[in-house]
């Protein structure tokens, strides 16, 4: 059931549902349903293989871990997680599930849609009240919650999967996410903890810093009255400033060609500068972060990364690495779009967390064809790749009949001939 569980989500087609997969691959519903929601396999071993097993041709010391958030949209209130939360997808809150994920993604040599993306790990996220408020017990039971799941945020899931891959060893330059993460102190101070480099998005208007230079009264007895200082602290003729004000005050930036385009090479304004974070205005309380701040002038819009442990990185390094994060938004489209991750119809957590997973199992197979093409001028796109696997799939069956090769060919694409969705 595996097998026609992996190759139901790669062939073309919509409807990748329990019952498209098994009227697709011609098994009887209930076979597949069991697969998916009852078999005990332990989907957390999956998810940790793909950890322990990346290939050579992707593995890369020049890898970026990426984590994000991905968004399930459902009509019903009954399926495991689900409530009105954000859904980045449609940029507004909606009826959906919201997981976090990690990917490995290596840089293009050439061109940027040449990075290589390897699922890491998926975990579903449970807000508050479906762990905690008694209102939703039943529905725990309903969906097979487990008794010791705890409550946790976003950016605590992050790190979990974060140090999954830690523990695997899995080669990497830097970790990477936008700023709904890069805002959260605790994961930033984690990451340093761990010795973790890291390239994050942070809100240009809520962060504050000053220069790395200015100096800083440690903890301990004031110069007069009053009690002993309890955090280093910055003096009163300094001012915290957010990254848009040091945006307003730039007069020369620097342009900057990260990578090149479908359209022609990516670039854009740049400034960086040595700050140090403030942890309390009021108070002057500095922390212990001192990084690089990056910040984009697009169009008037300011963007801004904080880049900690990277410190003999150049310009040019920092902004092709703040800008590597987008393969993980491809890596939910191409998810979606061909291998039908948000289509599971299931309630269950066991359902989804195994539709899931094997999902990610299946992208990753893909994702060896295509690192496989890598001698080639252009790696060609995942849906090109899954369209390639299936093809080759369908002139096998085709030549186990006793069918010569060429013959096998042209019968395949007979198969294969009005399959669009792609």
């Amino acid at each position: 059931m595996a097998l026609a569980y992996v190759e139901g989500l790669v062939r073309p087609g919509s409807h990748k549902t329990l019952r498209g997969i098994g009227k697709r691959m011609d098994v009887h519903e209930d076979r597949i349903r069991r697969f998916i929601t009852q078999s005990p396999w332990n989907h957390d071993a999956l998810q940790a293989h793909l950890n322990d097993t990346i290939p050579d041709r992707i593995a890369s010391e020049e890898a970026m871990l990426i984590f994000d958030d991905v968004d399930f949209r459902k009509k019903g209130n009954h399926s495991v997680g689900v409530t009105r939360q954000y859904a980045g997808s449609i940029g507004k809150v909606d009826n959906c599930q919201v997981a976090v994920d990690l990917v490995s993604a290596v840089p293009g040599a050439a061109r940027n849609a040449d990075q290589l993306t390897w699922p890491l790990g998926m975990d579903l996220y449970l807000p508050r009240p479906w762990v905690e408020e008694d209102r939703y017990a039943e529905l725990r039971d309903e969906v097979g919650l487990p008794e010791d799941i705890e409550f946790r945020t976003k950016p605590d899931i992050a790190l979990e999967l974060i140090e999954r891959a830690r523990s695997a060893n899995v080669p990497h330059a830097c970790v990477g996410a936008d700023a709904g993460y890069g805002d959260d102190r605790e994961l930033r101070s984690q990451l340093r903890a761990w010795d973790e480099p890291y390239v994050l998005g942070v809100t240009p208007s809520e962060l504050r810093v000053i220069p790395a230079e200015t100096p800083i009264r440690p903890p301990g007895p004031t110069d007069g009255p009053g009690r002993p200082r309890t955090h280093p602290t910055y003096s009163e003729d300094v001012e915290a400033v957010s990254p848009r004000e040091i945006a307003d005050e730039i007069e020369v930036w620097k342009e900057v060609t990260w990578a090149e385009g479908t359209k022609g090479p990516l670039s854009g304004r740049f400034h960086r500068q040595r700050v140090r974070v403030v942890s309390n205005t009021q108070r002057r309380w500095v922390s212990d972060e001192e990084a690089w701040l990056v910040i984009e002038d697009r169009d008037g819009e300011t963007k801004a990364w904080l880049c900690w442990g990277l410190d003999e990185w150049s310009l040019a390094e920092l902004v092709g690495y703040a800008h590597v994060r987008w393969p993980v938004e491809q890596f939910h489209k191409d998810a979606k779009q061909v291998l039908g991750m948000n289509q599971f119809e299931g309630r269950t957590w066991t359902g989804w967390n195994h539709h899931v997973s094997v999902v990610l199992m299946t992208y990753s197979f893909l994702m060896t064809e295509r690192a496989a093409q890598g001698a080639a001028a252009r790696l060609p796109p995942f849906s090109q790749v899954a369209r390639i696997a299936i093809h080759e799939m369908a002139v096998r069956t085709v030549e186990d009949q006793g069918v010569d090769r060429q013959t096998a060919e042209r019968v395949a694409e007979a198969m294969l001939r009005g399959f669009t969705d792609w």
